[in-house]
Order: C-alpha cells, then sequence, then structure tokens
C-alpha cells in the first residue's frame, strides 16, 4: 500500500490503543476491574495492529529502496559508457544522478 499510507495507518492505531489505555484508567478509577480489562484488552490489539502496519512500511521501504539501488547501478552505467565514448561532461552528470539515488536509498533504510 506504500510506506507513508502504511505509518499514517500505525499513527492511527496506535492513538486509538492509547485511547483505549486512557478509558481502562478511567474504569479502574472508578472501581470497574471489568470494564478495565476489556479496554486494556482493545488497546493491545490496537497496539498489535500499529506493529503491524510499521512492518509492512518497513517492507515497503526496503523495496523501494532496492528500486533506488537499481535505478542508481543504471544511472552509473550510463555514466561509465559516456566516460568511455569521451563524453565526460554527460557521464559527470549521470554519476551525479547516480549518487543521488544510492542517497534516497540510505535515507530510507538508515
Amino acid at each position: 500500500m506504500g510506506m507513508n499510507y502504511q505509518i499514517y495507518r500505525a499513527w492511527a492505531d496506535a492513538s486509538k490503543g492509547i485511547r483505549q489505555c486512557q478509558k481502562a484508567d478511567k474504569a479502574l478509577a472508578e472501581g470497574n476491574a471489568d470494564s478495565a480489562a476489556s479496554h486494556y484488552s482493545k488497546a493491545l490489539d490496537k497496539f498489535a495492529i500499529a506493529a503491524d502496519h510499521l512492518g509492512k512500511a518497513e517492507a515497503d521501504a526496503e523495496v523501494k529502496a532496492g528500486k533506488l539501488l537499481d535505478d542508481g547501478n543504471k544511472e552509473l552505467q550510463k555514466a561509465i559508457d559516456e566516460w568511455a565514448d569521451g563524453n565526460l561532461d554527460k557521464a559527470d552528470k549521470h554519476y551525479d544522478k547516480a549518487l543521488d539515488k544510492y542517497d534516497e536509498a540510505l535515507d530510507l533504510v538508515d
């Protein structure tokens, strides 16, 4: 679904889990242990869903980083080809693009 979407879903579900903890705290303060236990159970479910979304976001980031590395390798090959043909300016531009792609990939997995 996309890395950012998964991160936003994780935030939303974690927020829902925190809200359930707040409800559980209120129920405990009012002496209603059964209600508190129910809210804590719901909170744990929401936190598990949030963790699942974060795992999916990580997988999406790895896929995106792999694509960026592949794009960087293609730009590097273009730089080598241009350099071999004596087109140093074009080679330099492709080399810079390759480095940009590698930097983007490292930012995702760093």
